[in-house]
């Protein structure tokens, strides 16, 4: 058993370690974006900020929905159905175009929406000018997933740490020249990370484009050849997996980006404690992300191949692994409470709120690593419609109004202020974990069910 974990273990990690690395490049970019532009001035480095917020949005429609793909590719790769994989993979692309085309629509109205919010028209027109190229990234981005959740499908993420990686080091010399001006180009300031993005964006997809059409590991699936009419069929396979994952991520997105807007009035030291350890809980949360992929490309390939038994003991494995990394760096925020805060501000209020509030952090992570490993798990089983309900009831229908009234109101007593807010996250997490591992014990146990039956069936 100890052996079998081990070697199950170790089969995960090859998966989870280069999407995980893969993310933190792409983290990367957005930390070099806000430090270069925090050189330039306070309102360039608000627009960025502001801008990023509008961006991540339409990021978000494109990953999820396109996150569908990937479990389909797994099922059928799992299968030895090559003919199937380069269909899907055609239908995938097919319904980039359109995607694309919806979050640049959803940038577009954000660039006319924003002299509407209460900011200064300074900061409104850098953000204005910020957002403009992202119109155009939005359409290569959704291309640039459509390929990455194949690659990730058929178990093979390394190209894309590899490029990721390649795009951040370019991302450094793009961002300077667009931002303060070189080599003939004028300095655009903040705006000028924006452009710098989408040059970024255009070394990623010309380099994913041509990784499919000429790697040698996947030639034998000729995924360009005979390319197949828009089959609404397959399609609509898609949306109905990918819809409800991007749901899904938007309800835990919003519950954790719209904290800061109910404590903003608690002071500048409460919301930049609360920036400094969720910024620092969500560089930690790669590691149980990155596995999360991983579990649902593994258990897709089960399924797959009409192993549902292998696919739970995967499962079980991946749900091990994820907790004793989540626990160890869950120590490790403790031990370093006192001196990462001191990293980002030199103000003693702020860091005094972000070390009580790391001890918090710290038990979020150990919890919250099972909720995500059990939601990549059913992934692979293309169960997303159930989850999403028990997401949104998890965070909003239960967390929230508990979040809200420990934070802000006497309901329970003396108002805790942020400490409530981060006592709801703790209770979010929590009942999302367990009915999402609930689900997954029910549906993989059936699955095993089914395989028996047919199998003891006459033929």
């Amino acid at each position: 058993m100890q052996r079998s974990f081990r070697r199950s273990s170790a089969e995960l990690l090859r998966l989870a370690v280069p999407i995980a690395a893969g993310q933190v490049a792409v983290i990367g970019m957005t930390v070099t974006d806000i430090y270069m532009v925090g050189q330039v001035s306070t309102d360039a480095l608000a627009a960025v900020q502001l801008g990023g917020s509008l961006w991540s949005i339409a990021v978000f429609i494109i990953l999820g929905i396109m996150t569908g793909n990937s479990p389909i590719i797994g099922q059928l790769y799992g299968a030895g159905r090559s003919g199937q994989v380069r269909k899907q993979f055609q239908q995938v692309m097919w319904i980039s175009l359109p995607l694309g085309l919806l979050a640049s629509a959803v940038v577009a109205a954000g660039i006319v929406l924003l002299p509407g919010l209460d900011i200064s028209a300074e900061v409104a027109g850098q953000t204005q000018a910020y957002l403009t190229p992202f119109m155009a990234t939005a359409v290569l981005l959704a291309t640039f997933f459509a390929l990455r959740t194949t690659f990730e499908g058929l178990g093979d993420p390394r190209p894309v740490m590899v490029f990721n990686f390649c795009a951040f080091f370019l991302n450094i010399p793009i961002n300077y020249l667009f931002i303060h001006g070189g080599l003939g180009l004028p300095a655009l300031g903040g705006p000028g990370a924006g452009w710098g993005t989408l040059v970024v964006m255009v070394f990623l997809f010309s380099a994913m484009l041509l990784y499919a059409r000429y790697s040698v590991k996947l030639r034998y699936l000729k995924l360009y050849s005979q390319f197949s009419r828009p089959d609404w069929s397959m399609i609509g396979d898609t949306l109905r997996l990918g819809i409800p994952i991007a749901l899904y991520i938007t309800v835990e997105y919003s519950f954790f980006s719209l904290i800061p807007l109910f404590i903003a009035h608690l002071g500048a030291a409460v919301v930049g404690a609360h920036a400094i350890a969720l910024n620092v809980d969500s560089l930690a949360f790669m590691v149980p992300l990155g596995l999360s992929h991983a579990l649902s490309i593994k258990v897709a390939h089960a399924i797959g191949g009409g192993r549902p038994k292998q696919a739970r003991e995967i499962a079980i494995t991946g749900f091990k692994l994820v907790w004793l990394l989540a626990a160890t760096i869950s120590v490790g925020k403790l031990l370093l409470s006192d001196t990462i805060p001191g990293w980002f501000s030199d103000d003693s209020a702020t860091q005094q709120i972000a070390a009580n509030l790391f001890l918090f952090a710290a038990v979020l992570g150990a919890i919250d690593c099972l909720q995500i490993a059990a939601s990549g798990a059913l992934r692979g089983y293309k169960d997303t419609q159930i989850p999403l309900l028990m997401q949104v009831t998890a965070f909003w229908v239960i967390a929230f109004p508990i979040s809200y009234t420990l934070g802000l109101t006497d309901l329970w007593g003396e108002p805790l202020g942020v400490y409530g807010f981060w006592i709801g996250m703790l209770v979010a997490v929590s009942i999302a974990g367990v009915l999402l591992l609930s689900r997954w014990n029910l549906l993989s146990k059936r699955f095993i069910a089914t395989a028996q039956a047919s199998s003891a069936a006459p033929h």
